[in-house]
């Protein structure tokens, strides 16, 4: 029987070893569940009860020059997905699909190019409207982790003004996603898509907050968290541009006139861009919500091309506006002085085997250099052109800057055509091409292509004596703290011209819009005198573009205008009394202007 007491108290031995080994596991469980892994459950046991909820910052507002508010934002709806609340992949994308009204592949590549954080919300759609927030609250236990935000987007000035110069916001792209710092954006991100949205999106960008908020177990909202205070978001910094916004609605509204065309005004001062203006335009607010299939199809496939912004990006032939820098060229090396004369204008002349014409048919006779300039006679201009060469011509279209670009603040620029041997050989072959090119060139046609940008840079160095300034769309930025950073005024470059040169560039220009014979007339203000030159470019697909370029005023240049009128004829007729109107707004100049007489119309109504 002895051997029946052992077993039994082998059994105890281990009934009691097990007890204790249990026990000590129990013990370290509890330890590490309640010392150890503490922090953690107490996280999960928070994200049971608490729901984070990002809040999008706003993006700073841009004002003009005067501190006039130009653009805003407002609410809207947007629906998400936090990871974290779906407990991983949401599996009821056709139900949210139809719920929601999207189609069910688009949401699902939203849910599958997620790739962040599961506290970061992935943006599913976004401005919804009200009906459809109260679909998503009505159904929210069959849709865990969705939930829905305020958020903010752009409000823009009305009649579409400043479409161009501003651009629009838009959601990241997943492939700019790649590209950009992940510590700073993120999938759903809303960024500047174009225009100064689009170069200034870092200064605009603000920073997120985030609100808590209790929910039941079942995901319902019951409340914000009184333990946990919001986290505020911060405004993006404030943008100011050297835009005056009263000269900027005037060359919008009457540049609508015209099937396309563009302003630009530049202060001779510093480079700063006062009026940046294309047309067509388009419905900048409707791009800062959704984009519809739609709208971007209507948009990019219309044949006026509106999403060109022709101020910068576009390029031209100049026509006579540029038939200063051919003078100049000629000045400069001393082929000629400003009195010597040609073989005189009878409406055309012929070189070679051409015949080439002037815009006057019946001829300008005998003139001078300031003559010609004023009269805008080619004949003329084709004889200096033939005198002195396509290289020296290229040497100085090219060291007033033109053919490269003018390295304006803004997303994209051309850098336009300023042809040379060197671009007609490549263009034509060496050898290949004719040296009578450079008669066209003389009077801003053929190869020669310019922004209107370019030109209006181009006149107020002529304004301002001779330097050319890097031209700005802003002018400051203001922290949310109020620190104001200036931005830099840059020179590009100093015109190749002598100041004797420059002189007689004003002096003639003068003479283009005050001389009781200038073609520029249309341009006069009363008291303030205006300096400029007409241009008319000839177009293959229809009438001629209209160009005007000027300054004033002359004693005290405080603006340099570019106007082109895409179609509709000679310059003097249309570009030139918008360049007057500008002129008058960015002044401030109140007083009634007379109308031309009728012999005075006829005058004008030429190159």
């Amino acid at each position: 029987m002895a051997w029946r007491s052992q077993i039994t108290d082998l059994q105890s031995k281990a009934v009691i070893i097990l007890l204790l080994v249990v026990f000590a596991v129990m013990t370290v469980r509890l330890f590490s569940l309640q010392v150890v892994s503490h922090d953690y459950y107490e996280e999960i046991s928070e994200e049971n009860s608490f729901r984070m909820v990002p809040i999008s910052a706003p993006r700073g507002y841009i004002r003009d020059r005067n501190g006039e508010l130009l653009v805003t934002n407002r609410a809207l709806y947007t629906i998400s997905y936090l990871p974290y609340l779906g407990q991983g992949r949401f599996e009821n994308v056709e139900y949210l699909a139809k719920l929601i009204g999207i189609e069910e592949d688009a949401l699902r590549k939203k849910f599958e190019n997620s790739g962040g954080s599961r506290y970061d919300p992935i943006k599913l759609v976004r401005d919804v409207e009200f009906e459809v927030i109260c679909r998503i609250e009505e159904n929210y236990e069959k849709l865990p982790g969705i939930i829905y935000q305020t958020e903010i987007t752009r409000q823009y000035p009305e009649n579409n003004y400043g479409s161009h110069l501003f651009g629009y916001v838009g959601e990241i792209s997943d492939e700019d996603l790649k590209k950009r710092d992940p510590n700073i954006y993120k999938q759903g991100d809303i960024i500047g898509v174009a225009g100064i949205e689009k170069q200034y999106d870092r200064i605009l960008r603000g920073r997120d907050g985030v609100d808590y908020l209790e929910v039941s177990a079942s995901g319902k909202i019951l409340r914000k968290s009184p333990f946990r205070p919001q986290i505020p978001p911060q405004i993006g910094s404030e943008l100011i541009l050297n835009i005056d916004w009263k000269a900027q609605t005037v060359a919008e509204s009457l540049l609508s006139n015209y099937l396309g065309g563009a302003v630009v005004a530049v202060d001779p001062a510093d480079g700063g861009v006062l009026v940046f203006t294309s047309q067509p335009n388009y419905d900048i607010n409707a791009f800062a919500g959704v984009v519809s299939k739609e709208l971007w199809s209507a948009v990019s496939t219309d044949s006026t091309h509106p999403l060109l912004n022709r101020a910068c990006v576009g390029t031209y032939p100049p026509g006579s506006i540029f038939k200063v820098v051919t003078a100049g060229a000629a000045l400069e090396v001393d082929s000629v002085s400003v009195e010597d004369m040609f073989r005189p204008c009878y409406g055309a002349m012929r070189f070679g085997n051409r015949t080439f014409k002037c815009w006057k048919p019946s001829g300008h006779g005998r003139q001078n250099m300031l003559g010609a300039i004023v009269h805008s006679c080619d004949v003329y201009f084709y004889q200096l052109g033939k005198l002195i060469g396509l290289d020296v011509w290229a040497r100085y279209s090219e060291g007033s800057g033109f053919g490269k670009p003018f390295n304006l603040d803004y997303p994209n620029e051309s850098p336009g055509i300023s042809p040379s041997t060197a671009y007609l050989d490549r263009k034509y072959g060496e050898n290949r091409w004719s040296r009578l090119l450079i008669l066209n060139m003389s009077i801003g046609q053929g190869e020669l292509l310019v922004t209107p940008l370019q030109m209006a840079s181009f006149y107020a160095a002529i304004a301002n004596g001779g330097i050319l300034h890097k031209p700005q769309l802003a002018d400051k930025i203001i922290s949310p703290d109020g620190e104001i950073f200036e931005m830099r005024q840059e020179e590009m470059l100093q015109l190749p011209f002598s100041a004797s040169t420059i002189s007689f560039f004003v002096k003639s220009l003068t003479a283009v819009v005050q001389d009781s014979q200038g073609t520029g007339r249309p341009a006069r203000i009363p008291g303030i005198t205006v300096a400029g030159k007409t241009g008319t470019a000839q177009n293959p697909h229809g009438l001629e573009h209209s160009w005007f370029a000027c300054f004033a005023p002359v004693e005290n240049p405080q603006i340099a205008v570019a106007v082109i009128a895409e179609n509709a004829g000679h310059g003097s007729t249309h570009a030139a009394p918008i360049a007057r109107e500008v002129i008058k707004a960015y002044l401030r100049y109140e007083e009634p202007i007379e109308p031309l007489t009728e012999e005075e119309n006829e005058i004008s109504a030429i190159n």
